[in-house]
């Protein structure tokens, strides 16, 4: 219950956040005008068109980018360059300064100037008029703060990590000269905004997009929801692990009341009277177990919100903060009800069989002979449906590309489990029930015949203890799946060419670096050393049939055919492929896209550009790990001409024979001295970058996998507790007999361990099949990326190791309190 809350809330704050961002940085504007969803530029003449339109009031062309603090200290900012040289402009857009207006208007002329947050800087012990090392796209310079902005506006939205800047100076910095990210249009009051919109849309240029700023947001908020159904998928699986538990405490709980319940039914109790007794009981758990999980949940978003912001950051190549919880109640008050719900469930199979016992046949039978008879066949062929209805489920994500039919999928194969666990452990029993009598004597007696006399309860244990295993070896194979296919695409793609990559220190969001300007380029081929330089530009926001995807540009040295093989290409000539994207006429396009919209080799696709549509032909499908939606690649000279993009990502240097890795790396930092930050890697330091933000991507879900731990072993503890109350006299008479504390404990220990056992080979069994189906079916459909399935064998160890100790330590446990109870007492229990 606590984990689903706080997946529900995280997942509302973290669209109510970004909504919020979207409104506080349009501000005013009812229009915005840009290329795709803003993150590609356009030419700066466009603003003069869009002016001239008469119910335009205003036009404000914005820039945006991310600088960073030049003290090693890795601190980012926003940086925001409008054309804000008139007061009215600031009060429209929310700029508040906490010192004199007019006299940062006449500074803001001057390229070297800069206005930074009153938090900022009284982090960093700025006034106004001091000077500011910032790493920027140009290069590392110094910046006059001339004033201070207030906590409002875009710096709430960014969290106050916000700098601005006049336009021209801003675009010279980030390397944007004669372009601008978008125009915010506010419309003259009389005017229809809706008419002006259809007349800009018209008048402009037919790759320009004029819409609402909440239109932008939409593309986002589509990306996000691929995220969240995974955050659902795991509130399923953590919904399924409830009710075993509920079940299990209940199965268990009913079985040691039968004889008080044929008592009441000998004096006269009706059976239907029995059933509502404890389906009000379970009913009044289950709310108590809602108030208790809805608060502790609420106090677990706060704790993962932070992190799941910055895993989205890593996988969306966004970042925003997440200032503010949002809490529905109407949503809380559904999960409430599904938690009540689950709760009726889980107990009902338990109040339904208590209730319908022949009372004379209860109070003539011990208690552990009631549970004893189990269909068997029955929930074979059960399980086999349940399988059945999983795979079809998953075939009809395949065919609509729909997360929702994988989380079915999914989640009714988990489920299978608990029907499945049972035939299992009637199928160990007779293996078991004579070796553990020959390896462990005596004890070893006991211990089968509490296990297998009550076969449910110990296979829904079993189950419990399996179905954690398997989240464990879920999450970590889609971890360790996500990096070694990323490093073998840089390393077998090609795309890890040379002896060092040079990138800016500064990242935009997640891994991807700041862009460096193209004299970074020159400067360093001219270092002596130098053999050659390949560059390569990633481009986020581009759109395709209303889908944001990435471009990847790269020079002529990295479309080598011989670099690509069979293991990089799905389909396609790279030698054909090669030549046509040095042409700049074709380009290759990732699997997702492929898939996605039904493309392949010798199709056309239309790309929007800011000099017009592109229309190049599809020359090869390839492996794709660089953007969740897809990647097209292309030549980065298309990439100028067209999209009139000169900046680089990233450039790869090819260092003389003669030359070590760290002396070119010296004379790189010697030649280009302190005018910039950049961060210098081998291949192998790349692709470990490259496992670190993953890592990161993943963090979040070590604080579930844990939850999910706790629980579950807390629910086998009170399993155990309640089978050593139920067998009391029992191991009183054992006792009496001459068996010592020691050789009581040794049986309920190797009870448990059984149980563990027999859950971690379950758990190993059904967590291989589930990491599958998350890493090659789910997993494309939720984030767009087609891995290869690689098992996390070491982490599955480890989990193992850790079920195992943990149903140990339980029984362990469980034993203690059993020999601690006095002989005579236990020997006087019914």
């Amino acid at each position: 219950m606590t984990l689903i809350v706080a997946i529900e809330i995280i997942n509302a704050s973290v669209l109510a956040n970004f909504r919020r961002t979207i409104d506080l940085i349009a501000g005013p504007a009812q229009l915005e005008v840009a290329l795709g969803v803003g993150e590609v530029g356009f030419p700066e003449a466009i603003v003069e068109e869009v002016r001239r339109d008469p119910g335009v009031d205003l036009a404000v062309p914005l820039v945006r980018g991310t600088i960073s603090v030049a003290d090693g200290s890795g601190e980012t900012l926003h940086l925001f360059g409008a054309d804000l040289t008139a007061e009215a402009e600031f009060e429209r857009y929310q700029v508040a300064l906490t010192t004199d207006r007019r006299a940062v208007l006449r500074s803001l002329g001057d390229p070297g100037t800069i206005l930074v947050t009153g938090a900022f800087a009284a982090r960093r012990a700025l006034a106004p008029g001091e000077r500011l090392r910032l790493s920027t796209p140009s290069g590392v310079g110094e910046f006059k703060v001339v004033g201070l902005l207030d906590a409002s506006g875009v710096a709430i939205a960014l969290g106050g990590q916000l700098a601005v800047m006049d336009l021209p100076a801003a675009q010279r910095v980030l390397g944007k000269t004669g372009r601008v990210d978008q125009i915010d249009v506010v419309v003259r009051g009389e005017a229809d905004v809706e008419t002006v919109r259809a007349r800009l849309q018209a008048g402009l240029p037919s790759a320009l997009v004029v819409a609402r700023p909440v239109q932008r947001g939409e593309h986002y908020e589509r990306v996000f929801a691929s995220f969240q159904a995974m955050l659902t998928g795991l509130s399923l699986l953590c919904l399924v692990a409830g009710v075993y538990i509920i079940y299990n405490t209940t199965s268990t709980g009913a079985v040691h009341r039968a004889l008080s319940m044929g008592r009441l039914r000998v004096i006269g109790a009706d059976g239907r009277q029995l059933f509502r007794l404890l389906m009000l009981e379970a009913l009044v758990l289950g709310v108590i177990g809602v108030g208790l999980g809805t608060p502790s949940g609420i106090v677990l978003a706060h704790l993962l919100v932070g992190m799941v912001a910055d895993s989205m950051g890593v996988i969306f190549q966004l970042h925003f903060p997440v200032e503010s919880f949002t809490i529905d109640p109407w949503h809380q008050a559904a999960i409430g009800v599904i938690g009540t719900s689950a709760a009726l469930f889980a107990s009902y199979f338990a109040a339904r069989n208590l209730a319908v016992l022949d009372p004379l046949e209860v109070m003539r039978t011990s208690t552990r002979q009631i549970a004893r008879q189990v269909p068997t066949r029955r929930l074979v062929v059960w399980w086999l449906a349940i399988v059945v209805l999983a795979a079809a489920a998953l075939a009809v994500e395949v065919a609509a590309q729909s997360i929702a039919w994988g989380n079915v999928g999914s989640t009714l194969w988990n489920g299978s489990v608990f029907v499945i666990a049972v035939p299992v452990v009637v199928v160990s029993a007779r293996v078991l029930s004579g070796l553990l009598p020959r390896v462990f004597g005596p004890e070893g007696r006991i211990a089968a015949d509490s296990l297998f006399s009550t076969p449910t309860r110990t296979g829904v244990t079993v189950a419990a203890l399996a179905l954690v295993l398997t989240v464990g070896v879920t999450v970590s194979s889609l971890a360790v799946s996500f990096q070694r296919s990323v490093g073998s695409y840089y390393d077998e793609g090609g795309l890890l060419p040379g002896d060092l990559v040079v990138s800016a220190v500064t990242t935009e969001g997640g891994w991807l670096e700041t862009p460096l300007v193209p004299a970074v380029v020159d400067e360093i081929r001219a270092v002596p050393g130098v053999k050659a330089v390949e560059t390569l530009r990633f481009l986020y926001g581009q759109i395709y049939r209303d889908e944001r995807i990435a471009l990847v540009a790269l020079s002529d040295g990295f479309l080598d055919p011989e670099r690509y093989d069979a293991r990089w290409y799905r389909t396609g000539d790279p030698v054909q492929a090669a030549a046509s994207l040095r042409a700049g006429v074709g380009v290759n396009i990732g699997t997702a896209i492929a898939d996605r919209f039904g493309l392949g080799v010798g199709d056309e696709i239309e790309l929007d550009t800011p000099t017009g549509p592109a229309r190049l032909r599809v020359m090869g499908v390839t492996r794709d790990y660089i953007a969740d939606r897809g990647t097209i690649t292309l030549s980065r000279r298309l990439l100028i001409d067209r999209w009139q993009e000169p900046t680089v990502s990233r450039v790869n240097v090819f260092l003389d024979p003669n030359v070590s890795v760290d002396e070119g790396k010296s004379r790189i930092a010697a030649q280009l001295g302190d005018r910039y930050r950049l961060k210098m890697l081998t291949l192998g330091e790349v692709v470990a970058y490259h496992a670190e933000a993953i890592g990161r991507a993943f963090a979040f879900t070590d604080a579930i996998q844990l939850l999910i731990i706790i629980v579950t072993i807390a629910g086998i503890f009170d399993v155990l507790v309640a089978a050593i109350v139920e067998r009391r006299r029992e191991l009183a008479l054992w006792r009496v007999v001459g068996a010592d504390e020691r050789a009581v404990r040794r049986s309920v220990v190797l009870e448990s361990a059984t149980i563990g056992t027999l859950g971690v080979g379950l758990g190993i069994a059904v967590g291989l099949v589930t990491a599958w189906i998350w890493v090659a079916i789910n997993f494309r459909y939720l984030l767009g990326y087609y891995l290869e399935y690689h098992l996390a064998f070491w982490e599955m160890i480890w989990y193992a190791t850790l079920v195992l100790v943990m149903a140990v330590a339980a029984g362990y446990a469980a034993a203690y309190y059993a020999t601690r109870q006095p002989i005579l007492e236990g020997v006087q229990t019914e």
